[in-house]
């Protein structure tokens, strides 16, 4: 869509936004959109809604769309219609996921929307946890440990982040959010640990992604997350390390962790890229004199983003030790209500 219609806020599935569309004039035609980061981690799922311009009032109920025929299709010719399951949300009747690799052609239609197109992958990804032990004494105060692991690059450009998480007890806010809550009552879930790195491929965000190091004078800064790509280490191995200190839970006796490395497609780090860059023309000080940002969509005659990624999770403690989900209970109960 063109910068002179307006701004789109899509409706990200993982994010629970609402698509508006800002109307300059004549009429306004709704398209569809949609929101599905696909793994084969998870069974297909993705959300449909509907695009409306910022003068018309709606909530995000009224916006999604529940009459949609959405289908995919894989290379090899095997197809399957998602079934809804209500609130825009379609999923697959067959518990199918996602195949590495695999490209999937999304098409959706709706009465009274043009139909809509988008084809993306999950990448192939190939990673390994090498080993975590004391950082030493170099450090200024804490407790600090480091994580080494490597990455083997694939042909073709390629796109990755890196995240850490620690299990932590836990409460879910009103608003839905997990927060940490040392207390008895809290059931165990996960915290993101920020960590540090010197690797000259680290970046703290998409929106910079390969651009020259310290573009943002961000030395320094602890990541919560980390994006790179094999821009030095193309069709090679490398060795990564972080470090990070871990956090000290009254109500957790063991210090358990979850090193995710993760392949990213071209879609996913465009659509992330433009967000935050769109982000940064809605915050700015002068957004008049600014140029207004186009979120990118790979959706053919609508609006949104399909893309797909790839993730290997690595669950140790600090010893170097494997652990699973269901010897500590993660995810077999709900949490609690945070009491603030």
């Amino acid at each position: 869509m063109d910068a002179r219609y307006g701004l789109v806020l899509l409706a990200m599935l993982v994010a629970c936004e609402t698509p508006l569309d800002i109307a300059i004039s004549g009429d306004y035609e709704s398209v569809l959109v949609v929101n599905s980061f696909f793994t084969p981690d998870s069974v297909w799922t993705l959300r449909v809604s509907r695009s409306v311009p910022i003068e018309e009032p709606a909530s995000a109920l009224e916006l999604f769309v529940a009459d949609a025929i959405v289908t995919l299709s894989e290379a090899s010719g095997t197809r399957e219609t998602l079934q809804h399951r209500g609130e825009g949300t379609f999923h697959s009747v067959l518990g199918s996921h996602p195949l590495v690799g695999e490209a999937y052609e999304l098409a959706i239609t709706s009465p009274g929307f043009e139909s809509v197109r988008a084809v993306s992958v999950a990448p192939e990804l190939e990673s390994e946890f090498t080993g975590i032990a004391p950082a030493g004494v170099d450090l200024d105060e804490g407790d600090f440990y480091r994580i080494r692991f490597n990455v083997t690059d694939r042909p073709g450009k390629s796109y990755y982040r890196l995240s850490l998480y620690q299990v932590a007890p836990s409460c879910r806010t009103r608003s839905g959010h997990v927060s940490v809550h040392d207390a008895p009552t809290a059931v165990l879930d996960y915290t993101k640990l920020t960590f540090e790195s010197a690797a000259p491929s680290f970046y703290h965000d998409a929106a910079v992604l390969d651009e020259p190091p310290n573009a943002l004078d961000e030395e320094g800064v602890p990541f919560f997350a980390a994006y790179f790509s094999d821009r030095l280490f193309e069709n090679a191995a490398r060795d990564f390390e972080i470090v990070f200190e871990p956090e000290g839970f009254q109500t957790a006796t063991d210090s358990l962790f979850m090193l995710v490395v993760s392949a990213l497609s071209e879609d996913q780090i465009r659509h992330d890229r433009t967000l935050l860059l769109q982000d940064d023309y809605l915050f700015a000080a002068d957004p008049v004199f600014t140029k207004p940002i186009d979120v990118y969509s790979n959706v053919e005659g609508g609006l949104g983003i399909f893309a797909g990624y790839t993730s290997d999770t690595f669950r140790l403690d600090l010893d170097g030790r494997k652990w699973n989900e269901s010897g500590i209970g993660i995810g077999e109960h709900p949490l609690p209500p945070c009491d603030y």
